[in-house]
């Protein structure tokens, strides 16, 4: 499912937030259930193929629950991308979210200027992700041009050792688990 739109200001970006955690919540409830009903064998059948779990965005269509907690994360990494560009770079907004399979960067100010490539990893260097984002984000005509990362174990902000030519790559806050 393609998910591609514009987002205009925080209100619009807290409201995507809200959705994220409705998701989250109604998943909780549903394992909490499942938990005492069910077999460990069968209830993670159920996260793994389906019948635990829904879309982060929206709440009423099912998807299994590793899907979820993938797409939840790159969400989120992406919401908190946004705030930082809200906050620093207000005058190219709006901008547009290009999640999951969508074409295109995964944020881009609709004025052109500003190309970002968002991902939620164990670390940077998963899967050489960090080193294909930027290249990616190379590719763009942007003038400014980002990586984002949300992965434990790094401080909130810019990551200058992790930088290449143009690329501005910044550290996001909400992987750190206690």
């Amino acid at each position: 499912m393609l998910k591609s739109f514009t987002v205009n200001d925080i209100k619009e970006l807290e409201q995507l937030e809200r959705k994220l955690y409705e998701s989250m919540d109604k998943t909780l409830l549903q394992i909490s259930s499942d938990v005492s009903l069910t077999s460990s064998q069968t209830l993670f059948s159920k996260m793994k193929f389906g019948g635990v779990g829904f879309d982060p965005l929206d709440s009423k269509r099912v998807l299994n629950i590793i899907e979820q907690i993938n797409q939840s994360f790159t969400y989120l990494a992406s919401f908190y991308a946004l705030e930082i560009l809200f906050t620093e770079y207000a005058e190219l907004a709006p901008f547009k979210l290009n999640l999951g399979t969508a074409p295109g960067s995964d944020i881009e100010s609709e004025c052109g200027e500003l190309a970002a490539e968002v991902f939620a990893a164990v670390t940077p260097t998963s899967n050489q992700k960090l080193k294909k984002d930027i290249n990616k984000v190379l590719a763009t005509d942007a003038k400014l041009k980002f990586v984002f990362f949300m992965c434990p174990n790094f401080e909130l902000g810019r990551q200058p050792q992790l930088e290449k030519e143009d690329v501005i790559v910044w550290a996001l806050k909400g992987a750190n688990v206690i």
